[in-house]
């Protein structure tokens, strides 16, 4: 009887080495997902002030009721920021959910950094008139550079890019109507330069979703 029972402990010893090492050599099945904390993207942009020549005059009141015309570009500015903190917090959350990645609101196992420095630029095309009014149209399009840094617990670098905006060759069209007193536009340019910050952010994660998918960073997290 202790024969037996001192067989079996020795048995059961042996399965319980013999897991551990598979354990540690992965064959126990796939290894965890690491845990993501995403930081707030640092964006820089330059906008054209006046965003269109329709609405000059009325910058112009405004900076004579006690706003600056530098006051009113850095209002217009912090609102692009925020349109564009917005589009890539929603769309990266998106993607991470999609890839069942678990994100934490502190630091996590991997930190993901996001630098986006971004120019708008204003291309004319033509000018009409339209009756009473003069039609503008033209296309907004976008430039600079988008940066990302993962890194783990230590701070090593694991990985990063450095992509180039103009490459995405993102555009969108604006149009603006103006009656020849002066006293009234329709202007949509500040929509288009918000669908086109959108559609960046769109051929961002597509440019990237294969560098920092689930399996990815499970692999860079064990390298």
């Amino acid at each position: 009887m202790m024969r037996s029972t001192a067989g079996g402990l020795i048995m059961a010893g042996l399965m319980t080495f013999s897991c551990a090492a598979a354990a540690q050599s992965g064959f126990l099945g796939d290894g965890q997902t690491p845990t993501l904390h995403v930081t707030s993207a640092d964006i820089a942009m330059d906008v054209p002030m006046p965003v269109s020549g329709a609405n000059l005059s009325l910058l112009l009141a405004d900076a004579g009721s006690g706003s600056s015309l530098s006051e009113l570009k850095e209002a217009a500015l912090q609102k692009y920021r925020r349109h564009l903190q917005g589009e890539l917090s929603l769309q990266l959350n998106t993607f991470f959910a999609d890839e069942e990645v678990p994100l934490v609101a502190r630091e996590g196992q991997l930190t993901l950094q996001n630098r986006l420095d971004i120019k708008v630029i204003k291309h004319f095309s033509n000018l009409q008139r339209d009756g009473d009014y003069d039609l503008e149209r033209g296309t907004v399009q976008l430039e600079g550079h988008f940066y990302y840094r993962l890194r783990d617990l230590s701070g090593r670098t694991l990985r990063e890019r450095n992509l180039d905006i103009a490459s995405l060759d993102v555009r969108e069209a604006y149009r603006v109507r103006t009656s020849r007193s002066g006293d009234t536009a329709e202007d949509n340019t500040e929509e288009a330069i918000k669908r086109a910050l959108a559609a960046m952010v769109e051929e961002i994660l597509d440019r990237i979703d294969g560098e920092l998918d689930a399996g990815e960073l499970e692999d860079l997290a064990a390298g």
